[in-house]
């Protein structure tokens, strides 16, 4: 199963995402990626947000998990969505990183209609809104004292 990580960032009620064209459509994504192996969650999302939109990220809570079925095309992928309680520099595209077309700020009214990757947009409406606002707790380490 692959793991992919991403982060919400609201301004002003509209979301940090990334823009990309899939099928003469415009697709909005949230800013993160695939996780290698080894690598701890949090330190890739901190690394997705540098490499790709040249910002340093303070992590928050995991608001979101979803699962993503496997296609012919994708393999079975599990999407874990934290929060970004601040963002340090300017959002930027960085070309020699992303495929991403550009920044795109999508007001938080239109995400449960917008094309959004992963598609979260009506959970995340909710979230935002205050009607499910509540998180899980992140454990980095549940094996420290190493009983196993």
């Amino acid at each position: 199963m692959r793991v992919r990580v991403s982060a919400v960032f609201e301004r002003e009620q509209e979301i940090l995402c990334m823009k990309y064209i899939y099928g003469g459509k415009v697709v909005f994504a949230l800013p993160g990626g695939g996780v290698d192996k080894d690598i701890p969650l949090q330190e890739a999302i901190i690394n997705e947000w540098r490499n790709e939109i040249g910002v340093k990220l303070d992590v928050g809570e995991i608001i979101l998990i979803g699962e993503a079925p496997a296609t012919k095309r994708h393999p079975q992928t599990l999407h874990i969505i934290f929060t970004a309680r601040e963002i340090m520099g300017i959002p930027k595209i960085r070309p020699d990183s992303t495929r991403s077309l550009d920044i795109a700020w999508v007001p938080r009214e239109k995400l449960p209609k917008s094309p959004l990757y992963p598609d979260v947009g009506k959970q995340l409406y909710a979230y935002l809104k205050g009607d499910s606002r509540r998180s899980l707790e992140f454990i980095v380490n549940c094996m420290e004292r190493g009983f196993w």
